[in-house]
């Protein structure tokens, strides 16, 4: 049969192809149908007149992205919300709140829109991008003392008391929705579940409002427990006792890395037989008995027992801090000690089990899979309250650079009002130095007295530029053989007391009963012995361009967390790691020193013999900190055993130790 002669059939072959190239170039130029999970955008999405950046997280109602204006690509970040479901109610009742609330602790609106890809509408924010970690992952990456816990707390409580003056509830105050910024400043995150007097009803009658079960107030799990009885009644309206209650918990969970334990009796909602949780200073021995005894009382059964206010607890904390001793400096957690090169493994070997009956095998795997459990179970118990000494460090030497920027901005924004004061001032300095009554005058007894009156400065030793290496007074690098300087130490980054105990009387043998705070022991050093630096150690900082006498400023003490209110630090007599500011050599910056002091003497003087980069290298290394032989000033205030010296201190490099 003979085949009909089409169209196709009438071009010739090279016709043909242009036609089929020029059909696929239509196609790749069309548009092509994308399929967006609102859970995932991918960057570059642009919602509105934002561009999506990367995500940030995900909540109850909708997932937070990192956003910038579309076609600015030097623009700031900013934190855009985009709701789950179409036209959520949530996000209008988050964006009024927010215009309530102006507070430094409350995320600032910068927009409220809907976003319409397709047939719906969903509605989004942008607020202001939040830096930093939620409470418990801040708590987790270090080890923090009474004192800065109850900075928090107060900080709280004060964010609270703000709204709650102003009408408006969260309703939803939990650790995840906290966050800590560099520096120390809390922000309190998600407001979608918030209320306000004006607020239109979102939730039916019958039901509980909007939060997280584990921070419920005993009398909404009270109501939750009994809401099928005929005799239940109405829900419970959120009120202030409910949300310093879960504030509680918050920091419960903080210092005892646990929630509360409860228990429903046959008469109601019941959290022990005197109706509070098990106190904090069961769990956590080392938390001072104010600060448990508030804790211990926002979590009590009756809601009269708490404190009446947020207000209230804030003035609370404020007064228990500035009566607060050494106990508040405490770390509130155990280092976690690396396992013995001895111990041996729990883990099951590859092949150690025998024969298996016919039949038993599903038993057997469900036996081990019990014995896994169990081992991890374990291992939890074991580290709990525990920390790490080398991650926090890290931790810590991020939230230092993170925090640099903020504080060259302060710096600056400093400056620049002081320029401008100056501009403004200079034509009145003019106008009074054209009258004359700028002229030379002979100090007066006033002045004399003022002056007098006045403190000395203390002498600065330390160097920071380096042409200052051969200043007068600082001892000059020799070559002369000395003794090796001792292997880089394992530093643990914080010690209770009695660890610092345990570690004084191996190095020296004190007489029971003996009580002298002047000298911990006659055989301590005041200053260190002179030492040669090990030949590794001039090779690894060659490598690193590490000259002799080079210098760079270091953040002294990092055991603590870094706060831009906090100039000075207390040291004592031990093991140090510094983090390095700013890049030295082929060292970045936010590389750790691991060192030792020595207090004793009439200034500081430390040795740092071994550095380890953001990337996880280490190398060994000779500095000194501040000018060789000279060490560092002390701060007024210094008393045996706790030295004052400033955070930011500057080392100096040598090829031996003076």
């Amino acid at each position: 049969m003979q085949r009909p002669v089409g169209a196709g059939d009438a071009m010739s072959g090279p016709d043909r192809l242009s036609v089929e190239a020029e059909a696929a170039r239509q196609r790749m130029d069309a548009p092509a149908l994308q399929v967006l999970s609102l859970d995932a955008l991918p960057p570059g999405t642009r919602v509105g007149r934002w561009e999506v950046l990367r995500r940030l997280a995900a909540g109850g109602y909708g997932t937070v992205y990192t956003v910038r204006r579309a076609g600015s690509p030097r623009a700031r970040g900013y934190a855009l919300k985009l709701a789950r479901d179409f036209d959520s109610p949530w996000f209008s009742r988050e964006a009024d709140i927010l215009s309530r609330l102006r507070h430094p602790g409350v995320p600032r609106l910068l927009a409220s829109d809907a976003w319409r890809p397709g047939a719906g509408s969903y509605p989004f924010l942008v607020m202001e991008h939040v830096e930093g970690e939620s409470l418990y992952a801040w708590s987790s990456a270090r080890n923090p003392t009474a004192r800065e816990v109850g900075v928090l707390l107060a900080q709280a409580a004060e964010i609270l008391a703000f709204a709650h003056q102003r009408g408006v509830l969260h309703r939803d105050f939990k650790g995840d929705n906290v966050r800590v910024q560099p520096g120390g400043r809390l922000k309190l995150l998600d407001w979608g579940a918030g209320w306000h007097p004006e607020a239109a009803p979102l939730t039916g009658t019958g039901q509980l409002p909007p939060g997280t079960t584990h921070y419920y107030s005993p009398q909404l799990h009270n109501w939750r427990a009994s809401a099928h009885l005929p005799h239940a009644g109405k829900s419970p309206s959120y009120s202030v006792a409910d949300e310093l209650y879960a504030l509680g918990v918050s920091f419960y969970r903080l210092l005892t890395e646990t929630y509360p334990a409860s228990a429903l009796g046959v008469d109601g909602f019941r959290l022990g037989e005197d109706g509070t949780a098990p106190a904090v200073s069961l769990l956590s021995p080392r938390v001072p008995r104010a600060l448990a005894s508030l804790i211990d009382r926002l979590l009590t059964f009756e809601p009269e027992a708490r404190p009446p206010s947020a207000s209230a607890l804030a003035s609370e904390v404020r007064s228990a801090l500035a009566h607060a001793d050494a106990e508040w400096d405490v770390p509130l957690f155990d280092w976690a000690s690396s396992p013995s090169p001895q111990s041996r493994t729990t883990q099951e070997e590859a092949g150690a089990a025998g024969p298996v009956a016919p039949g038993q095998e599903g038993a057997l795997q469900h036996a081990r899979l019990q014995r896994r459990d169990q081992l991890q179970g374990l291992r939890d118990v074991r580290e709990l309250r525990r920390r790490a000494p080398a991650h926090v460090a890290h931790m810590e030497a991020r939230a230092i650079l993170a925090a640099s920027p903020v504080r060259r901005r302060q710096v600056l924004r400093t400056a620049w009002q002081w320029g401008v004061l100056g501009i403004l001032l200079l034509p009145l300095v003019w106008l009074t130095w054209s009258l004359g009554a700028l002229r030379k005058q002979e100090p007066t007894s006033a002045s004399v007295v003022i002056s007098a009156a006045r403190p000395a400065s203390p002498s600065m030793a330390p160097l920071t530029m380096p042409d200052q290496a051969a200043a007068p007074g600082a001892a000059p690098s020799s070559h002369a053989p000395r003794p090796l300087e001792k292997t880089a130490m394992t530093v643990p980054l914080k010690q209770d007391r009695a660890s610092r105990a345990r570690s004084l009387t191996r190095g020296c043998t004190l007489a029971v009963g003996a009580a002298s705070t002047l000298v911990a022991c006659a055989s301590t050093p005041l200053r260190p012995e002179p030492q040669r630096c090990p030949q590794a150690a001039l090779d690894a900082m060659k490598e690193l361009w590490l000259r002799r006498d080079g210098r760079a400023d270091v953040t002294l003490d990092i055991r603590y967390p870094w706060r831009m209110d906090a100039p000075n630090v207390t040291v004592r007599d031990g093991e140090i790691v510094s983090v390095l500011q700013d890049q030295h050599g082929r060292l970045p910056g936010g590389t750790l020193l691991y060192g030792r002091l020595w207090t004793g003497g009439e200034r500081v003087f430390g040795h740092y013999t071994r550095v380890e980069t953001p990337d996880g290298h280490s190398h060994p290394v000779c500095f000194v900190i501040g000018n060789p032989g000279e060490g560092w000033w002390k701060e007024e205030g210094s008393k045996p055993g706790a030295v004052i010296v400033p955070r930011t201190v500057g080392y100096t490099v040598v090829d031996a130790f003076p």
